[in-house]
């Protein structure tokens, strides 16, 4: 490649059950694509839930149409089953785990603690998901990198795995770095083990936990990778701050705002930083010697965000959970009025997700000729 090669990367930020809006978005840009057989991504990175949707992607970078329609047979089949143990023994079980340990904290855990098992997930993903697929795709030339972010609880570092083309060389800044590494499976549920929900995992050795956790520039990793233009697509609103209405917030409440500024927080953060840089630059003449001097670069980039608060959505779903989480929820302050952004992290309902998966495909298909601009691709047809 050139250097004025398009290196288009795709970023995925965490979310939980949130994530299936992510897949309706992949749906609709291989529509707009017209179901191409190449992965539109050179660079596919994920955090959390997203992470699960980039090792899809990256695994199916060569038949990148057939990988999104497999993909959202996953999602919109999900059952909470199929994602942590739901009988009202296990979860009561895990939650006197919990608390015990507070109550008398042992020197040496035999296991990590958490308040659902995600074991079920586990045997979900190895049956879904190949990752020496996505080492055959960097050797065969369709795929340059893949990347997942998880959370080191030794040094309290963000540490994204990569792996990809043999020129990629690692990266440290402050309290984040790059690691060149095979992803497997660990890899994978490391990132998606939420802090406290679900248990954290070993890689190498050392437990590692969801990747959102104090990633506080989630765009770097990919631009790191060698993109210069990125597709990003979150879980949350790209708006101002909302008033819920929230008189005396439960458990539920503050654990759903917890869950925001892991998840979310950061790449608001990260996409306003940027936007700012790409203002700065845009003020500057290209020729002028103050711009040559600076390492900043200006970097195209599509933001897709859903219209509608999955929170919104979440709590007429509440009562299709099977009874024992139900009652589970109900003491935590979660039901189908309280506790909704919570909720919308940990409904993994295939009514819900669906609902997700379609509002990410409409989303994106009211930026047809904007996905269209991104990608620098003419349609065979020009009808809309």
């Amino acid at each position: 490649m050139t250097d004025n090669a398009s290196i288009p990367g795709l970023i995925l930020s965490g979310g939980g059950a949130r994530a299936a809006y992510q897949v309706g978005v992949l749906k609709a840009v291989s529509e707009i694509l017209e179901q191409p057989e190449q992965s539109p991504f050179r660079i596919v990175s994920g955090t959390s839930a997203g992470a699960i949707n980039s090792c899809a992607v990256a695994e199916h970078s060569h038949r990148f149409d057939e990988g999104i329609k497999r993909l959202e047979q996953i999602w919109i089949n999900l059952t909470p089953e199929q994602v942590y143990h739901t009988k009202l023994s296990q979860l009561l079980g895990n939650a006197f785990r919990w608390f015990w340990n507070i109550i008398r904290p042992a020197s040496q855990l035999k296991k990590p603690l958490a308040l659902l098992d995600n074991e079920p997930l586990r045997g979900l993903l190895t049956k879904a998901i190949r990752f020496d697929d996505i080492r055959d795709n960097i050797n065969n030339g369709h795929l340059d990198a893949a990347c997942i972010t998880a959370y080191n609880y030794n040094t309290g570092d963000s540490v994204s795995f990569f792996q990809g083309l043999p020129d990629l060389v690692e990266w440290q800044r402050f309290r984040r770095f790059g690691k060149a590494e095979d992803l497997t499976m660990s890899h994978l549920m490391g990132s998606i083990a939420i802090p406290m929900i679900f248990p954290s995992e070993p890689i190498n050795d050392i437990h590692f936990g969801d990747g959102s956790m104090r990633f506080l520039t989630p765009l770097s990793p990919t631009l790191h990778l060698g993109a210069n233009k990125l597709f990003v697509v979150t879980v949350e609103p790209l708006r101002g701050e909302v008033d819920h209405k929230i008189k005396i917030p439960s458990i539920g409440d503050i654990s759903g705002h917890l869950l925001d500024s892991i998840f979310i927080d950061s790449l608001e953060s990260d996409i306003e930083r940027m936007m700012r840089v790409n203002e700065l630059l845009a003020h500057i003449p290209e020729r002028d010697i103050v711009r040559e001097q600076l390492t900043l670069k200006q970097v195209d980039t599509f933001i897709i965000s859903p219209s509608i608060d999955p929170m919104e959505l979440a709590g007429q779903y509440f009562k299709n959970l099977p009874r024992g989480l139900r009652f589970f929820f109900k003491r935590i302050g979660v039901d189908d009025e309280n506790g909704e952004s919570i909720l919308s992290y940990l409904l993994f309902d295939k009514s819900f997700t669906s609902d997700l998966i379609e509002l990410g495909y409409q989303d994106a298909m009211k930026q047809k000729h904007n996905i269209l601009d991104f990608f620098d691709y003419e349609p065979s047809s020009q009808e809309d």
